[in-house]
């Protein structure tokens, strides 16, 4: 049985990405990845932020990350907007580093779909390159998780992939899960309720534009209207 056939079948049987993540996953993604996040003081999309944003800082007081790994991207935007930063991820090894790095921050272990927040309380809220593996029965739980906790008035960042069209593909990490690529800002204008103030493309590899589609990848930064009509 080849590898897509054998995801297929998983995926039929009813296994949940967020869960996996929440088991395993987070973690094995969390170490694949730490000596990068701890070995970078500047990320890109994080400059992009705080570029678009800078005529704001006085409004930005509150901000969540979502997906926050170890915290590090958090750390640095609370830095710059002097503001108050809670992360939530699904890596108990990500969250238990962080912890012990960045004193400032409150770090948890929850997915995007299931936040730990009250309603109305932040500022910026920030989608870390996690939307594209959160499970398709949970993806509209967790846009309306991000609207929930985000002020009127507030803004929204989200990082993740940018194809020309959007289609799913086998997550190279783990046997039946998949990434799903698309628009993930069209989820939050289409209705009107959002507006998007800037987007930053690049590549999944550097921070130039990237020609394959399957390496494109953005920052979106969208401005949460307080009156709709």
């Amino acid at each position: 049985m080849n590898n897509e056939i054998m995801q297929e079948e998983n995926q039929s049987s009813g296994i949940n990405q967020s869960k996996v993540f929440l088991e395993s996953e987070g973690d094995g993604w969390f170490e694949r990845n730490r000596a990068a996040v701890n070995g970078s003081s500047s990320f890109y999309e994080v400059e992009t932020i705080k570029r678009v944003l800078q005529n704001f800082k006085d409004g930005i007081n509150n901000i969540l990350e979502i997906g926050c790994g170890n915290g590090a991207k958090l750390n640095n935007l609370c830095t710059y907007f002097n503001a108050s930063g809670v992360g939530v991820d699904p890596s108990p090894a990500a969250v238990e580093d962080g912890n012990k790095q960045y004193n400032n921050l409150q770090l948890s272990i929850s997915t995007a779909s299931s936040l730990p927040c009250k309603s109305n309380d932040f500022d910026l809220v920030y989608f870390g390159f996690c939307l594209y593996l959160v499970d398709r029965e949970d993806v509209f739980k967790a846009v309306a998780e991000a609207d929930r906790v985000l002020k009127n008035g507030g803004f929204l960042a989200i990082l993740d992939f940018d194809p020309k069209q959007r289609y799913k593909r086998p997550y190279h990490h783990k046997p039946g899960l998949f990434s799903y690529k698309t628009s993930y800002a069209d989820f939050f204008t289409a209705g009107g309720h959002y507006y998007l103030v800037a987007k930053e493309s690049f590549s999944h590899g550097t921070n130039s534009f990237a020609i394959d589609s399957d390496e494109r990848v953005s920052v979106c930064i969208l401005y949460k209207e307080p009156e709709t009509y």
